[in-house]
């Protein structure tokens, strides 16, 4: 099928030079389709091999550039969260380019169902996003480079400052490929948005005996485009970037634990305003990953109402009665839509789940933490 250029084929051809996949738009053809270029592998398959020999060197290295300010439990756990991101990103690249085939098939959807009910609508999203991505980025990459590189990594060796680029190279990956499933979900909810409009449509003229028969058809068509969208969202989006989100949401919980750990462990003349703004440059990847279960959260509610629109409807006794009985009944219990690969839903529930890893790791750290400075002190004697 044809179709034109979206707001979303500036993500598709960046993910596509980042080696994340090979979706593109061919404006030839007007078609979307998998771009199996050389130069897409070459940079993946680089990418991955950087990434495991960034691993390679930590693991091998691992007591090397250990900092005084900190504690050996620190210490650990900060090389920890570092080779975590990097193997995270491993797995997160291999995930995306082997489900190419799936992942195409969402997009063409997504493209299907923008062009056919969202003509009309001008998505700001998608564009606003991706500035805010590239900035963040940038703000990300110069804060690295000014803590780690120029402070934290003065007196370490040159392999040791390249091995540790690895750690806001998953970010600049990560946030593009959540900036896809950020705009996916948003023209999913739109598109629901507008079949709710339909259905009220079709709601309003049902006293109309006349157009009974024409009315059946077209409420038939709205709820067999939601089946379809919770469909996409429950089997597709699900099983392609769910897995992505559950590794998101499993190093947020180190990433945020690392930075509160490292804020109350290091003391600087730096004023509590540099040491906020920096503590925000460095949990932008939690933010976008808690922005994540605020949009599926969206998406959620929006298809809920459907069923509540529905159950509101007066009986008129006609054929439209047993549809929406019908419709009603089996959604009488409502399924999680979107979730990270059938561990959890996206939702807003998960942000607790986050705060409940943090504290744990938390604790864990402040006993290791205390242990260590009482054998400390024996030891002394």
């Amino acid at each position: 099928m044809d179709f034109k250029q979206s707001e979303l084929c500036a993500y598709y051809r960046l993910c596509r030079y980042l080696g994340i996949f090979c979706i593109d738009y061919n404006p030839a053809k007007k078609r979307i389709r998998l771009r199996r270029s050389v130069l897409c592998y070459v940079i993946h398959f680089a990418l991955q091999a950087y990434l495991v020999g960034c691993m390679s060197v930590m693991v091998t290295y691992w007591r090397r550039c250990f900092k005084r300010e900190l504690t050996t439990t620190g210490n650990h756990f900060d090389r920890l969260v570092m080779v975590m991101a990097l193997g995270i990103l491993v797995v997160q690249n291999a995930w995306l380019i082997w489900l190419q085939a799936p992942h195409l098939r969402i997009v063409r959807q997504i493209e299907y169902y923008r062009r056919r009910h969202l003509a009309n609508v001008r998505l700001l999203l998608p564009k606003r996003l991706l500035w805010i991505i590239i900035a963040t980025n940038v703000l990300y990459m110069v804060n690295f480079i000014k803590t780690c590189v120029l402070e934290w990594l003065t007196d370490a060796s040159r392999l040791f400052v390249i091995t540790s680029l690895g750690f806001p190279l998953r970010y600049l990956v990560t946030s593009f490929t959540m900036g896809t499933y950020f705009c996916m979900v948003h023209i999913v909810r739109l598109v629901l948005i507008w079949n709710q409009s339909q259905i009220n449509a079709v709601i309003d003229e049902s006293a109309d005996l006349k157009t009974t028969s024409a009315n059946r058809m077209r409420l038939r068509a709205c709820l067999e485009v939601h089946d379809r969208l919770i469909m996409l969202c429950n089997d597709e989006i699900s099983l392609v970037y769910g897995f992505i989100a559950w590794l998101s949401w499993m190093f947020a919980s180190l990433d945020v634990t690392g930075v509160i750990y490292l804020t109350m462990v290091i003391q600087t003349n730096k004023s509590i305003v540099i040491k906020l703004i920096t503590n925000v440059v460095w949990l932008s990847p939690t933010f976008m990953t808690c922005a994540a279960s605020f949009m599926s959260n969206r998406l959620i509610i929006q298809a809920n109402k459907t069923a509540k629109i529905l159950a509101k409807v007066p009986r008129t006794g006609t054929g439209l009665d047993r549809m929406i009985e019908k419709f009603l009944l089996k959604n009488i219990r409502q399924q999680p839509i979107l979730t990270a690969y059938g561990f959890f839903t996206l939702d807003k529930s998960t942000l607790f789940k986050l705060f409940t890893a943090i504290f744990t790791y938390m604790v864990i750290l402040v006993q290791f933490k205390e242990m260590e400075n009482s054998t400390k002190s024996i030891n002394k004697f």
